[in-house]
């Protein structure tokens, strides 16, 4: 099935028609997703300003950040998935046809992927640079700024979606 259909189809089931009927469902859903993405963000803020030594926690060892933001990031993306798919099933050709839509997807996959590389590369070294007075190494500065500009640019995108 070419995923146009198959977007067509996911607006025809009961949860797509439930989100699009209802006069309270979409604006719950949509602001619990908002929700989640200020406690993301917010989270994953307090970490990459700790990479760039700045911020309130600029004096706490990164692993003590990192182990303290970790539990509240995979929460809130759980719930922003979880979110993003009911409000994705109500409107899923308009979103195929977004340019916005596409964008946010592919910059949330690259966000991952900087995760990714940060988790597997840089943080093994985290005993040598964790304490305060030693500034994190260049490759975890990167991934923090690139972090924030990252999630800075998905957030508008995903605003780009309700108006475009």
């Amino acid at each position: 099935m070419p995923i146009y259909q198959w977007c067509q189809w996911l607006e025809s089931t009961s949860i797509g028609t439930a989100v699009r009927d209802s006069s309270w469902l979409f604006p719950v859903i949509e602001s619990i997703h908002v929700l989640g993405i200020v406690v993301l963000v917010g989270s994953t803020g307090l970490f990459d300003l700790r990479l760039l030594g700045k911020g309130f926690l600029r004096d706490k060892p990164a692993s003590l950040v990192k182990r303290e933001v970790t539990p509240w990031v995979w929460s809130s993306f759980a719930v922003m998935a979880v979110t993003g798919s009911l409000m994705f099933s109500h409107e899923a050709t308009k979103c195929y046809t977004s340019w916005f839509f596409r964008i946010k997807i592919v910059l949330i996959a690259v966000a991952g992927l900087n995760a990714l590389i940060f988790e597997l590369g840089v943080n093994r070294r985290l005993a040598i640079w964790d304490d305060a007075e030693t500034e994190p190494p260049r490759a975890a500065r990167i991934a923090a700024w690139s972090s924030l500009i990252l999630w800075a640019f998905i957030v508008g995108a995903g605003r780009g979606i309700a108006y475009f």
